[in-house]
């Protein structure tokens, strides 16, 4: 039973640079068919910085959906997506953009979605199927967008940021997405050890015959 109980592997921390993007006024790259495997347990830094006037204008068509709670934040002046593809992980994600004035970022936003469901990766709007949408939250000149823990089956996905470099000089932002194991339920444990139980109790009577 001792080979059961063992400890978490320490997450592995690395940095990540958007995968695609798309910025006001027009300019943007390919976003690729397929995301990369990343390793469960794993923290994953990433962020980015623009200068003025770029992604300080609109992207055409954009119209960010923030979920029921948030509504429609309106056009974007960049949307950066980040792939990922994992086998069942729990996951979150917290972005972060400082207001100093000259150099910031307004309606910074976050959300998870399937890139399965979405092929095309990058979304102007809402994306098709389940989405896990962030939490926006203020403290000073601080903005931050939370998207609590979820249980995600595997396979590919997005975590897309967007929002629009409204200082003087650019903006910039950052965050972190981490990534860890789906925790057994609580009755399996107790399932295993009676099994174990049972085994003991069985075997010897079988070797004794």
């Amino acid at each position: 039973m001792g080979g059961l109980l063992t400890a978490a592997a320490p997450a592995r921390a690395s940095s990540i640079a958007p995968t695609c993007q798309l910025l006001a006024p027009g300019g943007g790259s390919t976003c690729p068919s397929a995301a990369p495997m990343f390793m469960v347990p794993g923290q994953y830094n990433y962020g980015d910085s623009f200068s003025a006037p770029t992604a300080s204008g609109s992207i055409s068509g954009s119209n960010i959906y923030g979920g029921p709670a948030t509504g429609n934040l309106g056009p974007a002046g960049f949307i950066d997506d980040y792939y990922f593809k994992i086998a069942p992980a729990s996951a979150d994600a917290v972005s972060a953009t400082i207001s100093d004035g000259d150099f910031a970022i307004t309606n910074l936003f976050a959300t998870i979605y399937s890139l399965t469901s979405n092929p095309d990766g990058l979304v102007l709007s809402e994306p098709v199927g389940t989405v896990y949408y962030g939490d926006i939250t203020a403290s000073g000149a601080a903005s931050f967008v939370q998207i609590n823990p979820v249980t995600l089956e595997a396979g590919s996905y997005v975590l897309q940021i967007s929002g629009t470099a409204s200082g003087t000089l650019g903006g910039s932002y950052t965050g972190t997405l981490n990534l860890d194991p789906v925790p057994l339920p609580g009755s399996l444990p107790l399932l295993l050890s009676a099994l174990l139980a049972f085994a003991g109790f069985i075997l010897p009577r079988h070797r004794s015959r």
